[in-house]
């Protein structure tokens, strides 16, 4: 052996693992006393080393088409550093000790790419009764709706930008092919590549309903590719994906406060106007519910819209605390 011995990646991994003899250790103990960047190196090594423990239970993991994707993604320096050492034996790698570096070299490239996302954070916004609108890193804008939970990374630095719904959004999604934009919300898969749309996923029974635009709509095995104007659901309990091609004019409201009835029921535009306004509504007999109209109303304030219904069938409003009763005798069809 000569007098410069090279600090490489897997002796580092060894070095962790215990795995190392005298000589080795006495090595990798002489380098890190020689400057303080070599401890931090160590340090990132030993952050991997931690990580590892939950891959372990991976059953499925592709060893070598992982590696081959962190090779380029490593952070410790392509070439060797050399330090002088005297070494008091001679050592001989054994068809065991070659097995056991390859294996943990594997483990920490596996784990290499959780390093350089040590500086990514996790941002994740909840709504009660209100709304949200955030611009995330990547350009695009996410427009929440109310008692809705939704995280995303502080930075997109994969091959896809993934995100997580719980509750209920508009997505406004800045183009880039090189990165679909993925939406996990409730066990369906929604994936773009820029295109704006509205999600709901309160529960199971996901429902996508595209502006713009192209979107892959999918859970499990099932999914449809849909485009501007039409509408999915995902049906938990019959485990499929129903299509339809007139959205509800809608079902952007609770956003854009814009809202369209044509011939509607009142208890179908009770419930839509609800939702939008995040107000409850009741109506106080059956006897109104099947009263129609046709009307439309643009940024209109709730206490107007309502009152412009009352009006127009002929029917009595009443505020209590936060919440409207209608109430009156009915409408001749």
């Amino acid at each position: 052996m000569s007098e410069k011995q090279p600090i490489t990646e897997d002796l580092l991994g060894k070095f962790l693992a215990q795995e190392t003899d005298a000589q080795e250790s006495a090595l990798v103990e002489n380098w890190l006393n020689q400057d303080k960047e070599h401890q931090k190196e160590l340090d990132d090594y030993q952050y991997i080393w931690q990580k590892v423990a939950s891959l372990k239970e991976e059953k499925n993991v592709n060893v070598d088409m992982a590696w081959n994707k962190v090779k380029s993604k490593m952070d410790l320096p392509k070439e060797a550093k050399n330090v002088k050492f005297v070494p008091r034996k001679q050592v001989f790698f054994t068809p065991f000790r070659i097995a056991a570096s390859i294996t943990l070299l594997l483990v920490a490239g596996l784990l290499a790419i959780l390093l350089s996302q040590r500086n990514t954070e996790i941002i994740s916004l909840k709504t009660t009764n209100h709304t949200l609108e955030k611009t995330l890193p990547d350009g695009s804008i996410v427009f929440l709706n109310t008692n809705t939970t939704f995280s995303y990374p502080t930075d997109f630095q994969q091959d896809t930008r993934e995100v997580s719904l719980n509750g209920e959004a508009f997505f406004k999604v800045k183009r880039d092919e090189s990165k679909p934009f993925i939406i996990h919300a409730n066990g369906s898969d929604v994936k773009v590549l820029g295109t704006s749309f509205n999600v709901r996923a309160y529960d199971k029974n996901v429902r996508v309903s595209v502006e713009t635009g192209k979107v892959q709509f999918k859970n499990k095995a099932k999914q449809t590719l849909l485009v501007r104007g039409e509408e999915a659901e995902f049906v938990a309990d019959k485990d499929t994906i129903r299509r339809t091609l007139a959205m509800d004019k809608n079902v952007f409201a609770y956003k854009t406060k814009i809202f369209v009835f044509e011939n509607s029921s009142l208890e179908h535009i009770i419930k839509v106007l609800s939702e939008g306004y995040h107000t409850k509504i009741l109506l106080k007999n059956d006897r109104i519910k099947t009263c129609r109209l046709t009307t439309k109303f643009d940024n209109e304030t709730l206490p107007n819209a309502l009152n412009v219904i009352a009006e127009t069938l002929n029917l009595n409003i009443t505020a209590q605390g936060e919440k409207y009763i209608i109430d009156g005798n009915g409408c001749s069809q």
